[in-house]
């Protein structure tokens, strides 16, 4: 595994807490991205997740109450295939 740097996604994500639906927690504060004033993800933005160990996902907004935000991540067809 290759160590990929945090500033290449927008949210950080705990690959152990991610659902079966792919639906994963994460918490704009404890993010690359927590001093962009101008980060303000809503419902329905694509933006780009990661563990810190493997390269960037995409992932939909599906919820956002305040500092937590609920994504949905798009995993590719070539990793849907090995899985």
């Amino acid at each position: 595994m290759s160590n990929v740097a945090a500033e290449l996604y927008d949210l950080w994500f705990d690959p152990n807490s991610v659902g079966g639906d792919m639906v994963a927690e994460c918490w704009i504060s404890h993010g690359p991205r927590a001093d962009d004033s101008d980060f303000d993800p809503t419902p329905g933005d694509w933006l780009t997740v990661g563990d810190g160990d493997e390269a960037a996902l995409r992932a939909r907004v599906i919820r956002r109450q305040g500092d937590r935000v609920s994504v949905q991540i798009q995993l590719s067809a070539d990793s849907a295939a090995v899985a």
